[in-house]
Formats: structure tokens, sequence, C-alpha cells
């Protein structure tokens, strides 16, 4: 029947193709009405001439419509382009797509563009099944979307309205609501010193953006994405355009007060290397009474590029915004900094399944740490990519992980530590002055710290890690006791000839355990 129904419908748009000459703005009526009814759209923004219903070319403008509300009966609508602004208007799926065979299915093929004015903007897709029985699932396509980019008419106003998408697919009846994003989506940035906030609510099992989603200011106004249940936002990487913390107000998290268990899954494409300046938290920010927090947000790494995350809004600390979600590693890089999280609000898990990790501050000029509850090491690596620029080697003074309870290790193989930085560029220890083996390194750099840790080799860290990105020397590792409980793992460096490797390797397994003891 879906075949059938969709085959027919491209036939019918390859016959209209022949005769369509240009595609055609369609402004949809003041008030509600039908979607398919030739009285519901006009030729005019000043509704004066009756148009047709907007076709697969044409751009349906929902302008100052007074809370209008499209109702769509048919189980298939294809449309161009989609502008809104000035004040709240609806495309809602209607009770006649009750229990239908396939998912109601509505495709943007290019631009949906909320955009600003004096006005506040809230454009809609929603459901209208009133008190019908059944269900129905329903899949969103849009080519891209745009919330804040641009003003409506390229107008200019004394002040701006907030522009802001609602995908709202909560209702029990829809049986899966899935939103597919072809390409990108774009959140403010069409405002230069004026401001004006950027908002997605999205309600729906699913939004799956195959491009980027950027975040840009509209003079100081705030971007944020709030999840309206539990969703899996899937995206091909997380950017925003500001450089500096200060210059930030961008915002990822479940709706205030909820239970929803959401998880963000980059899948940034390989040789992308993107930053987010920004906050993903479990339900917002400035959170007090930390008993209150009920719901959590996952981060999920399975692409082969670079994301990285510097968690902050405003330039902030002691943020009381709640990180519980579980961080899973599975190819690809992520680089997180959360120290502006206050410390009772880092209550992340690592859990490092492929691909690799690292703390790194947005400015590389300063350390970075990253900070959680427990970790666990299955495979894959650790990144420091900054090791050159902070001068580690002689400072000691390194981006590092932070884990409160226990760091444990439960894959068979050896975690790689790569000194590589961003550009790939391998630590050239030659600029250095270097011990001349393992037993003569001075300059231990602590990169790791535990409360406690589980499944290492205590009397030997080389037999669970080994450096990569490295040339002219070689990396040791050992653990050490803190002296207020916990342990940290340390790096020095030394200039071994290759054929003794093995030999230093033996000796450093020996000095490690005596260290160790001593410590005791």
């Amino acid at each position: 029947m879906e075949k059938l129904l969709r085959g027919a419908f491209w036939g019918v748009v390859l016959a209209v193709s022949v005769v369509s000459a240009y595609s055609a703005d369609k402004y949809f009526r003041v008030g509600s009405g039908t979607y398919l009814s030739g009285t519901s759209w006009y030729a005019d923004e000043q509704r004066t001439e009756q148009s047709s219903v907007p076709n697969y070319e044409d751009t349906a403008i929902f302008q100052s419509t007074n809370n209008g509300t499209a109702w769509v009966t048919q189980i298939d609508t294809y449309l161009g382009n989609l502008i809104a602004s000035k004040g709240m208007s609806n495309i809602n799926l209607g009770r006649e797509l009750i229990n239908s065979e396939v998912p109601a299915n509505f495709q943007i093929y290019g631009k949906l563009s909320v955009q600003l004015s004096d006005e506040y903007t809230n454009f809609g897709f929603r459901t209208s099944f009133d008190d019908a029985e059944g269900t129905v699932g329903v899949e969103l396509r849009v080519g891209s979307i745009d919330i804040g980019t641009e003003v409506y008419g390229g107008g200019s106003y004394d002040k701006y309205g907030q522009a802001q998408l609602t995908l709202d697919y909560r209702d029990a009846r829809l049986s899966s609501s899935k939103v597919f994003v072809d390409g990108d989506v774009k959140m403010g940035g069409g405002l230069a010193g004026v401001s004006a906030a950027a908002l997605m609510y999205v309600g729906a099992d699913l939004l799956e953006v195959g491009g980027t989603v950027t975040f840009s200011r509209n003079g100081v106004g705030y971007n944020n994405i709030h999840f309206l249940k539990s969703c899996t936002f899937e995206t091909g990487g997380l950017i925003s355009t500001n450089t500096t913390s200060g210059n930030t107000d961008f915002l990822i998290a479940n709706d205030f007060n909820t239970e929803f268990v959401s998880s963000v899954v980059l899948k940034n494409a390989a040789g992308t290397d993107y930053q987010f300046i920004g906050l993903i938290s479990d339900d917002g920010n400035g959170r007090t009474d930390i008993t209150a927090i009920k719901a959590v947000t996952n981060v999920v790494m399975e692409g082969e590029g670079t994301q990285r995350i510097y968690s902050t809004i405003k330039g902030g600390v002691g943020l009381t915004a709640r990180q519980s979600g579980t961080y899973s590693v599975k190819s690809g890089k992520l680089i997180f900094d959360n120290s502006s999280i206050a410390a009772d609000y880092r209550l992340a898990v690592l859990s490092l399944e492929g691909g690799k990790f690292g703390a790194a501050h947005y400015d590389s000029a300063q350390a970075g740490i990253a900070y959680f509850k427990s970790t666990e090491l299955i495979s894959g690596g650790l990144a420091y990519e900054n090791f050159k620029e902070h001068n580690s080697v002689e400072t000691g003074v390194s981006d590092k992980i932070v884990v409160s309870d226990t760091l444990k290790k439960t894959g068979a193989g050896k975690i790689a530590v790569d000194f590589s930085d961003r550009s790939g560029n391998s630590l050239d220890l030659s600029d250095f002055v270097l011990a001349e083996d393992a037993q003569s390194i001075e300059m231990w750099v602590e990169i790791l710290a535990a409360g406690d840790i589980e499944g290492f080799d205590m009397s030997d860290a080389n037999s669970d890690f080994y450096g990569e990105g490295l040339k002219n020397g070689i990396a040791v590792f050992r653990w050490i006791e803190s002296s207020g409980g916990g342990y940290g793992l340390e790096v020095g460096f030394a200039q071994v000839p290759e054929g003794a490797t093995t030999a230093a390797a033996m000796a450093l397994a020996a000095f490690s355990l005596a260290f160790l003891r001593r410590r005791k």
C-alpha cells in the first residue's frame, strides 16, 4: 500500500513538473483550515487573491496567521520550502490519519525557516487527533532547518521576538515519531548586536540531522534545544561560532522537571573537527536543588571525526547543571572539558570502547580537565594534544582526566596514550632534554587521577598503557599513590635506543613497584 500510494504520488509529480515552470509563494490563511483546502491558501501576503495548495516546488508561508493551524488529513504531503514568522502557527496531523497502515509522511525538500520579526514566532508540528482511537506513526523529513538566522522580509525593527520551532509529537497515539534533517540545522546568527533567542523543542523519538547543528548568537540572545520526551538526537557534529566562553549561551538538555532519558549521538564524518562551547546537561542550568533533577542526558561519539565540547554558559563557573549520563566513545575522537560545572554536579560516566578521548580547554594555552564519577576503559585510547603547547615535558602542566570514584579497565588489550597535537603531528622529543633511560626520569607529568582503580597491573603501568604520537623518544608510565588518597597515572619520557626498549620496561617495572611500596 505504501509503495502504491507514494509511487502514484511521484507519477503526479512528474506530470506536474512538465507544466510547472517555476515555484510560487503560497500564504496560509488567517486562522485554521485543512491543508489540502483551496480556501486555505493565498497568492499574496495580504490574502486577497486565492491560490492553489502548495506543491513540492512551492514555498508555504505561515505569517501572522493568528494562531492558525493547517490540518493534515492525507498520508503523504510534499512541499518545497516553508517560512514561518510573526506569531504562532502549526501544521497538525488530523484524526483522519489514525490507524493508517503506513506512517504519516510530511516532506519539505528545501528549507524550513523560522524567521525573526518584531513579534514572538513559534512554529509547530503537532497533532489534532481529538478523541480518535488507535495509533499511527509519523515521519517528518526536511532538507535543512534555520531558526532565527534571518529577519522576515529583510525588515528592520526596534525590537525582535524570539524564534522557536516546536516538534511536538508526544501524543500517546503516535506509535513512533521520527524527524530527519538531510542537511544542516542553524540556530541564531541573523542579527548583529541585537538580542533574540533561537529555540527548538523536540518531542520526537528520533531527531536525525545528517549535517551539523550550528549555534550562533543574536546579540546576547540564547539558543536552546530542549527535549520534550526521551529522544535520540543524532547529528553530524555540534558547532558554536563563538570563540570564547564569555560569548556563549547555548544549551542542549531535557526539559525542566522531567524524567526523560535522552542521548546526543555524534556522527562526525572522517576528517572533520568541530567545536561546541556550550552546555549539554540533564535538564538545564541553575538547578540549585540537585535532588530534584531526575532526567539524564547521555553522549555517544560514534563518528570518525573529532568533536570538542567545552561545557560552560556565559563564562560561568560552578554551574549547577548536572551531568549524570554516560559518555560513550566508540570511534573518532571526543575532546571534553567540564571544569566549569560545580563539583557535586559532575556525575557522568565515561565508557571508552574505541576511538580516543581526551581533556582539553577551548583555549589550548590553558590546561583542560574532564571530570567523571567513574570510568571504564575497554579499548581505544586517550588523547593529549597539548603537550607541546603547555611544554608539559618541562613544566609538568597537562590536560587531565579526573575520576572521583573508580577507574576500571575491563578490556584485554593495552590502552593507547596519543601525544599527537590536534593537527596530527607527533610530539618531537628531540626538542627537550630527556633522561637517558627510564630509571633516570626526573620530570613526571600526571595525566589521569582516580579515587580507586581496578583491573590494572599496579606493578607496571606499561603493561596497560603505551605511548603513540611520539618521535625521537619513548613514553614511560607509572602509578603513584596520592598523598590525599587515590591514584595518579604519570608519564615520563626518555631517550631509549630502540634495541633497549624491553630492558628499560623491565627496569621500570621494578622501579614502579618499589615506588608504590615506599608510598605505602
